[in-house]
């Protein structure tokens, strides 16, 4: 199984976009929202050149925003699957 993590603010449309995405596509992951100054600071330590959101994460290496999901969707999709299909 992926695991897949979403740095997010509420007010971000692209945020929403991807979440939207990951849930038609049934798939499973841990928002962070980053709305404060505190966890927008958390998210800096862990990807420091992360300068907007939404920032993916699959197991742990960043894909980038929702632009790069959406370029990189086919073989996301397929990366997904296969490793559903591993158990």
């Amino acid at each position: 199984m992926v695991s897949v993590e979403v740095y997010t603010k509420s007010n971000c449309t692209f945020c929403a976009k991807a979440k939207a995405w990951l849930q038609e596509h049934g798939v499973a992951y841990t928002e962070h929202d980053v709305s404060t100054v505190a966890a927008f600071s958390e998210m800096k330590q862990r990807l420091p050149d992360a300068k907007t959101v939404p920032q993916i994460l699959m197991d742990g290496h960043l894909i980038g925003g929702y632009d790069t999901l959406m370029q990189y969707e086919q073989p996301i999709l397929a990366k997904l699957k296969a490793a559903n299909a591993a158990g």
